[in-house]
């Protein structure tokens, strides 16, 4: 199979997962559990849709070249989309059981979300163009992320001590913003070795 056919593969799931990303975002922060349900629908369906095509390349008793090096990033695409999923899913829980989050959290959330929305457009397109200076973009992002996680982290660790935030909302916004660092860092070696 040749290259350029394998990168639209990749680079076609990166363009339809960019507005699922977006509206789920809209869906948490209007508290709308529908935006977010049918957005989480769509996005396994479309991994769904996937699923036949990375059989037949992986199933082949003889691989090209390429089709080895497809291979390889294979895993790392699964673990941005196992993060992503669980992100989603950390999102409708807090939405359908009303958990309450600080405005405070609502602001990080809402920043590193950002963060990752752009690297994950800068994945997208350095798929295609290989720009350095895209790369350049996509590890920056992942350095800002993990700082200001470890930053938010400590913080929120303060906010739970003084009571000013619950048990039930901490366990949701820590895996939040871990599932968004999972995403941070994948984008981050998926651009790495692609």
């Amino acid at each position: 199979m040749e290259e350029k056919r394998l990168v639209e593969r990749f680079n076609d799931v990166f363009v339809k997962t960019a507005p699922i990303l977006e509206n789920v975002k809209k869906g948490f922060f209007a508290q709308k559990i529908e935006t977010i349900q049918e957005n989480r629908v769509a996005f396994r369906e479309l991994l769904l849709s996937r699923v036949a095509f990375v059989e037949q390349i992986v199933g082949a008793k003889e691989k090209t070249e390429v089709e080895r090096y497809y291979i390889t990033l294979l895993p790392i695409f699964q673990r941005i989309a196992l993060a992503m999923e669980n992100l989603i899913s950390k999102m409708e829980t807090k939405v359908e059981m009303k958990i309450l989050f600080s405005e405070k959290a609502l602001a990080e959330i809402r920043e590193l979300y950002g963060i990752m929305e752009i690297q994950f457009r800068d994945t997208k397109d350095y798929i295609t163009t290989k720009n350095p200076v895209l790369k350049a973009n996509i590890q920056d992002a992942w350095e800002k992320v993990y700082r200001l996680i470890d930053e938010y982290a400590m913080i929120h660790q303060d906010r739970l001590i003084a009571g000013l935030c619950m048990p039930k909302a901490s366990y949701l916004y820590l895996d939040m913003i871990d599932s968004i660092k999972r995403i941070s860092r994948e984008l981050f070696d998926f651009s790495e070795k692609a």
